[in-house]
């Protein structure tokens, strides 16, 4: 079987049963379990939309959908959809309650409406040529009159790419638009101003970077390249740069990929999975020069690695990870609003005979053997390590997403970006409200336990030569309280972290090693060593104080791996105020486990010796 109808075959098994499950609880008035923070009707448009990026491209291949009991052709149950959704005077409809929040909705109506608008772009014969003119003005007019209010009052960041798709898709096929040529140059700006170099975006604020960067980022202004051409806004130098900044992004990209397809993830859409892989082929859709052979292999593992390891590929239309979990759930992501992984099966779009599936495939970076690789960008210290021993480790040193400015978070914001370290093999536990996740993460606490600290708006001190060194405020209301912190990559997964802690008030210090998720209790733990089957998490600390070693256990369904996870910490009792000084030696490991450095510390003099070399590094 080639790899498009195997991707082919998996795009089916996810997405009709999807659309099925949509259309029921749509024409039924249904309420879904799961909701986006938006309300109701926003998530039943993620719900009946976000499958069509996945489906548009293969519409033409006769797919039928069984819903409340009968079976329908898809692209005759979506125009049914729409009618019902656009008719404002029908209880279904999508907007029956847009008044009390116009430009709310707007924004989130519109950037479900990009999933129908992509459909639109591939298969309007089937999608818009049979309605009749009546329809087309209903449909036609109430996409064109939210989209344009979308793209006027857009939120300041990635989301202005939604109502450029929707109305330039919509002006592809005719219908009338009514935008301005000052919007939309006002939304160009806003994301130009959001590139920084070397094929590097921020979606915002400085520092929120995660694999939404290339789906999104990316990927958006490439499909827009495509859906825009001959529309009145289209600029074809500013498309010919999107691509240019893809093919410096993507090479890079790929040592993401650890050799199962899984990467060291990240940040906030952990839900949408293999949107991971989204951008390979639409660069390629969109004509960017990249290496066909290495990007068809990084996309197909990475789909495999989701619809395969755990089963039933139908579990996807519940939100989670690599299981499915309520509550690694943003607050922007509904029951079945993960079916934006779909983005990726707009690889169906290219034909078998297209380069992208035809021409020769080829090992990935962490196939090939051990690297070390940093981002570009000079503001950017993010590096990515692999070996075989612990697939790759994302080392962080710049990703952070504080969200005092909103006044809510989307979720643990903290766990998501502020770790020091990630790893495909290992991922990452949530905190609860009163129990900070302190894997690969030091924590302060209060004598009573009543409060622990997370790493979250730290400051990126920079790299001194291989060093990453970085400072954070544990406490809002403890301003004098500081750490100061130096992580030395040294091979893999294999690192030094070193801290200068400043205490103005007693705390305990608590601080974690790799978690290690696990799918039953058959663990071995002793002396800050975790075992589970061939994977080993080690944490192996210093100090001028005394510290216990122990295991530390997630909340149940807050790892992304597995609903149970553990990992090793050390801690302290009560410290008083005063300057106390860690370091410690990290792992993370599957089969073979590391030597492990020897660290003595003397002060703020910390001596690494490892591999028969001694190091001195100061605490900063």
């Amino acid at each position: 079987m080639t790899d498009r109808n195997k991707l082919k075959k998996t795009a089916e098994a996810v997405l009709i049963p999807a659309l099925g499950v949509a259309a029921e609880r749509f024409f039924r008035s249904e309420r879904f379990e799961i909701t986006d923070q938006v309300g109701y009707d926003a998530t039943v448009m993620e719900a009946v939309l976000r499958p069509l990026w996945g489906l548009g491209p293969i519409l033409h291949d006769g797919i039928i959908v069984r819903y409340c009991g009968e079976e329908a052709e898809a692209p005759d149950l979506i125009r049914e959809i729409m009618l019902r959704g656009t008719d404002e005077d029908d209880p279904l409809c999508f907007s029956k309650y847009a008044g009390r929040d116009i430009c709310g909705f707007a924004n989130q109506a519109t950037t479900e409406l990009a999933g129908y608008a992509v459909a639109l772009f591939f298969a309007r014969d089937l999608l818009w040529d049979p309605y009749t003119d009546e329809q087309k003005t209903q449909v036609g007019g109430w996409l064109s009159k939210w989209a344009s209010l979308g793209l006027h009052h857009s939120w300041e960041n990635n989301h202005f790419w939604f109502p450029l798709i929707v109305l330039s898709s919509l002006e592809r096929i005719g219908i009338p638009v009514a935008y301005s040529r000052e919007d939309a140059e006002r939304a160009f700006s806003v994301l130009d101003k959001m590139y920084i170099s070397d094929g590097w975006y921020q979606d915002g604020v400085f520092g929120r970077f995660d694999y939404y960067l290339p789906w999104s980022l990316h990927l958006y202004p490439l499909l827009w390249s495509v859906i825009a051409e001959g529309t009145a806004y289209f600029d074809p130098l500013r498309a010919e740069e999107y691509k240019r900044r893809a093919e410096k992004f993507i090479p890079f990209y790929l040592y993401f990929f650890d050799r199962d397809g899984s990467v060291p993830a990240m940040g906030r859409s952990l839900a949408y999975r293999f949107a991971q892989s989204a951008i390979f082929p639409v660069a390629s859709l969109a004509g960017c020069r990249i290496p066909n052979g290495v990007c068809r292999r990084a996309m197909m593992k990475n789909v495999e690695y989701f619809t395969e390891t755990k089963g039933d590929p139908r579990r996807l239309l519940k939100p989670g990870y690599l299981y499915p979990s309520s509550p690694l759930t943003d607050s922007y992501t509904s029951e079945l609003g993960s079916l934006w992984c779909s983005k990726t099966f707009l690889a169906l779009a290219l034909e078998e005979t297209h380069p992208f599936w035809g021409d020769n495939e080829e090992p990935l970076p962490s196939e090939k053997g051990g690297y070390s690789v940093d981002a570009e960008p000079k503001n950017v210290n993010v590096t990515l390590a692999s070996d075989e021993k612990s697939g790759v480790t994302l080392y962080n040193n710049t990703s952070s997403y504080y969200q005092g400015d909103f006044g809510h978070t989307f979720n643990d914001m903290a766990s998501c970006y502020c770790k020091f370290v990630y790893n495909s093999r290992s991922g990452f536990g949530f905190s609860i409200p009163d129990k900070a996740s302190c894997d690969n993460m030091i924590s302060l606490l209060t004598p009573e336990f009543t409060m622990s600290s997370h790493r979250r708006k730290y400051i990126d001190l920079g790299r001194d030569g291989d060093r990453l060194l970085s400072e954070h405020k544990p406490f809002e209301n403890d301003p004098d309280t500081v750490i100061r912190t130096v992580v030395l990559p040294l091979s893999g997964s294999l690192h030094v972290r070193a801290h200068r802690v400043v205490l103005s008030r007693p705390y305990r210090v608590r601080e974690g090693g790799y978690s290690i998720g696990l799918d039953d209790d058959a663990y071995e733990y002793e002396n800050g060593v975790l075992r589970y089957r061939d994977l080993t998490s080690v944490i192996a600390p210093v100090s001028d104080t005394e510290l216990k070693l122990r295991l530390e256990t997630h909340t149940p369904e807050r790892h992304i791996l597995s609903p149970q996870s553990k990992y090793p910490v050390y801690e302290t009792d009560i410290l008083a105020p005063g300057e106390y000084c860690f370091a410690s030696a990290v792992a993370f490991s599957q089969g073979e486990e590391y030597a492990l450095p020897e660290l003595t510390l003397n002060g703020r003099v910390l001596t690494v010796v490892w591999r028969g070399e001694e190091r001195k590094t100061e605490l900063i």
